[in-house]
């Protein structure tokens, strides 16, 4: 019976190893989900660092532009009082706007122009007297005392345009202008050079310490590019409305954006700062690639550190997996162990008591301790019984020294063996073959025996039977009148009988054990061996006959037949051979065929010698019946006359085919034919005697060749005489119908079948002997009863046969079967 504690135990032991296969799964998970978090933080606080030190720069940035503007605006302010004093001239005011310049080195030029865009004072000699165009640098409308900042304006002075071919690509200004009302009818505008490179340089110095690629851009409140720096795709006064900051209104007046694509196609991180006093904003970006670079360098320690500790993790993970898998696997073994000794316990006890021999164990002194349920069955006593009986006790008391023998502590340490008798449970006697193994502890010392026996009555019984068996057929071998003798594989004889001695004049012995070839004449020892290996490797009987010359020193004619001898797995043990002297057999054969040959010859002499006669007989015959064709009654005698030497014609001609056939001077010439041309060559000749009897003929011959070596002459014989038989008994206006084709045993099979009367069931193999008819032809309408008889010997020469059946709506049908196997090109004709 199975106990289920084993298996749930190793549930619980196949869950522990999951358990610790899983938790360090969720261990190594959970440090993978913490790691992601604290990068994730990391990245926030790396681009929080990024974001304030871009806004410094930019709050930075907005200070020193706004500064200035500041002065610029400061500056212009100062010259608008001047202008407005009284006694002021143009001299004195570009004298001014000079000292003014020295302390504001960002300024290029200060200008006074007139409304028309006459210069009318400037601080660069070349703008004095010339005219600016005033809508190209979009100062748009200036009222009061308001100062207004224009866009980038491409020019080295206000006269000279960015279009000249002296300027520079990339050289220019930005111009501040402010309206000064002299009069209330007059009123010039003081414009100021800002230079663009003055800015650029201050950026330039506060970005060596910021992240490569980072950019610096200075912009009107209207997305109008004034400076840039780090950003050389961008041209001065360009319009920068695509940047996502100014695609809506500034939210305030400072801010941070980002990460997302500006003006490069990778994302940006940036900050910006609107001027309080100007429409003027400042953005500084850089590459959110270089925020992520110094994340991943800022992590860099810590993830080493993280991986370090996820692969100690995962060895201890593993390590205790396979230790608690070892664990399991040890335990499965040893419940399989524990199982499987419960199972082996089971079937031992199941094979103890289905065992048919006697089992049994006994102490040293050889008391029974334990027997299997085969005691029951030998001694007809229960097995509890036994326990504490000495097996000396049991058996007969003549084998009580064997048993003494075998339970001797002195005795061999192997296997000892003895037979022993004992009464059976109807008071017979039984034999037993007794075995015991001495059993000794580690110390050497004698514990007992373990033993088994077995019941060999039946066994013995046999062998004594088999034994008188052995005996017989020795003293059959020995009465046998034909020489006999057992040679082995090697050639040397095993054994001889007394005829065997009297045919060779030999003793067996001074023979046996030797040689055929050591103890008879060559000549016979070469007929004795001869085939003895091809019988070795093809096995069977083999017959051939030989001529030996006997010890007195006739010749006898012998036929020796040899079978092998195998035995288990078919293995040749031997050749037996038996030798019958046929000298007076072959003597009658001869007397026989000699006889055959002159009867064969008388027969064809007489026909021979009939023919002539009958020649006459069947000319004056015709003669006289076509003298006597007007007297009734002479026609009719000659008629009569004609009929009756006709037939007697057909049966000598037969009796001459049959000494043909049956002579051996006679022979068959046999040539590869298609047998279908044959036939239809012999129903061509039938057709005028198939439209006398008005029958009609189906060939159904198929369209395969049916090949076969004949000889056509006799075959068509053969097609003639089956023909004409089924022609003379088919009614009028019937069918006849041949048909050929393969068999199912490859041989070609002809079939000929009319509508006649039938030949009666006891009949169909009588009709192909000679001179014997049908009961339902006896009319004399069949003939001499020779012509089935010739077919039957001519297809029986071609190696085929003939037979007819009856069809089950009425008529017979032959068949001629003929085999397609290769035959000599000239078979002789005898047949016997």
């Amino acid at each position: 019976m199975k106990r289920p504690f084993p298996t749930l135990q190793r549930r619980f032991a196949d869950l522990a190893s999951c358990r610790v296969l899983t938790s360090g799964l969720l261990l190594i998970l959970c440090v993978l989900i913490g790691t992601a978090g604290l990068m994730w933080l990391e990245l926030r606080r790396t681009e929080a660092n990024d974001r304030r030190q871009l806004e410094l720069l930019a709050s930075v940035m907005e200070a020193h532009s706004t500064q200035v503007f500041d002065n610029t605006k400061l500056a212009l302010d100062t010259l608008a009082k001047g202008l407005g004093a009284e006694g002021q001239s143009l001299a004195q005011l570009e004298a001014q706007q000079s000292n003014r310049l020295q302390g504001l080195p960002f300024l290029r030029s200060i200008a006074v122009v007139s409304p028309q865009g006459q210069v009318l004072a400037s601080t660069t000699p070349a703008d004095r007297g010339a005219r600016v165009d005033l809508q190209r640098l979009h100062l748009g409308a200036l009222d009061g005392d308001r100062v207004v900042i224009g866009p980038w304006v491409g020019g080295r002075t206000l006269a000279q345009g960015d279009r000249s071919p002296a300027v520079p690509a990339g050289l220019g200004f930005i111009p501040v202008a402010r309206r000064v009302q002299l009069s209330p009818a007059s009123s010039v505008l003081l414009i100021a050079q800002i230079s663009p490179d003055a800015l650029a340089t201050y950026q330039q110095q506060l970005m060596e310490a910021a992240p490569a690629r980072t950019q610096v851009l200075l912009v009107l409140d209207n997305g109008t590019l004034l400076t840039q720096v780090g950003n050389d795709t961008l041209a001065p006064s360009g319009d920068l409305g695509v940047h996502p900051l100014f695609k809506n209104p500034l939210p305030g007046h400072k801010g941070t954006y980002g990460p997302l694509p500006t003006f490069r196609p990778e994302s940006s991180l940036g900050a910006w700062h609107l001027s309080n006093s100007h429409p003027v904003v400042t953005l500084v970006e850089q590459p959110y690639a270089a925020t992520t670079q110094q994340w991943l360098r800022s992590l860099r320690g810590p993830l080493l550190f993280i991986v370090a500790t996820l692969a100690v993790i995962g060895l201890l993970t593993r390590a205790s997996w396979r230790n608690t898998r070892a664990r399991e696997a040890a335990q499965r073994e040893r419940d399989e162990a524990q199982q499987e000794t419960a199972r082996r316990e089971q079937e031992l006890s199941v094979l103890f008591k289905s065992v048919q021999e006697l089992i049994f164990r006994t102490d040293a002194e050889g008391m029974i301790r334990f027997v299997n349920p085969r005691w029951h069955a030998i001694t007809s006593q229960p097995p509890e019984a036994a326990r504490g009986q000495y097996l000396r006790d049991v058996v007969d008391p003549e084998d009580r020294a064997a048993i003494d023998t075998l339970f001797d502590a002195a005795g061999p340490a192997g296997v000892r063996m003895a037979q022993v008798h004992l009464r059976g449970p109807e008071g017979e006697t039984r034999a037993l073959d007794i075995s015991v193994v001495p059993l000794r502890d580690r110390t050497g010392k004698l514990r007992g025996f373990a033993g088994s026996a077995a019941d060999v009555t039946d066994l013995l019984a046999v062998q004594q039977r088999l034994q008188e068996q052995l005996e017989f057929t020795a003293q059959v071998l020995e009465c046998s009148p034909l020489p006999i003798c057992m040679t082995a594989p090697d050639g040397r004889l095993l054994s001889v009988n007394q005829a065997w001695e009297d045919f060779t004049a030999l003793d067996r012995a001074d023979v046996l054990g030797r040689r055929n070839a050591d103890v008879l004449p060559p000549h016979e020892a070469q007929a004795y061996g001869a085939h003895d290996d091809q019988l070795l490797r093809q096995g069977g009987r083999i017959r051939y006959e030989e001529r030996l010359r006997r010890p007195d020193g006739s010749y006898r004619d012998v036929q020796i037949t040899k079978v092998l001898v195998t035995a288990h797995g078919h293995q040749p043990v031997g050749i037996l051979t038996a030798a019958m002297d046929i000298t007076e057999f072959l003597a009658a054969r001869d007397l026989a065929e000699e006889a055959s040959r002159a009867k064969s010859e008388f027969v064809a002499n007489i026909s021979h010698e009939l023919r002539t006669p009958l020649q006459s007989i069947l000319g004056f015959s015709e003669l006289g019946t076509a003298r006597g064709r007007h007297q009734t009654k002479l026609a009719s005698m000659f008629g009569e006359i004609h009929d009756a030497g006709q037939r007697m014609l057909v049966l000598v001609n037969d009796l001459l085919d049959i000494a043909k056939i049956e002579s051996t001077v006679g022979a068959f010439h046999f040539e590869r034919a298609d047998v279908r041309d044959l036939i239809e060559d012999v129903a061509g000749e039938m057709e005028l005697l198939l439209g006398t009897k008005r029958l009609s003929l189906s060939l159904r011959l198929g369209r395969m060749p049916l090949v076969a070596k004949v000889d056509p002459a006799r075959f068509q014989q053969v097609v003639r005489n089956v023909l004409g038989n089924a022609v003379k008994f088919s009614p009028e206006d019937t069918i006849i119908d041949i048909q050929a084709g393969i068999a199912a045993d490859h041989s070609i099979h002809i079939q000929v079948r009319d509508q006649g009367p039938g030949i009666p069931p006891a009949e169909l193999e009588t009709v192909f002997q000679a001179f014997v008819q049908s009961s339902k032809t006896r009319d004399g309408s069949g003939g001499t009863g020779l012509g089935l008889a010739i077919c039957r010997k001519i297809l029986t020469a071609h190696g085929g046969r003939i037979h007819a059946t009856n069809a089950p709506d009425g008529g017979t049908i032959f068949h001629i079967m003929l085999l397609t196997a290769e035959y000599t090109d000239t078979m002789p004709a005898t047949l016997t």
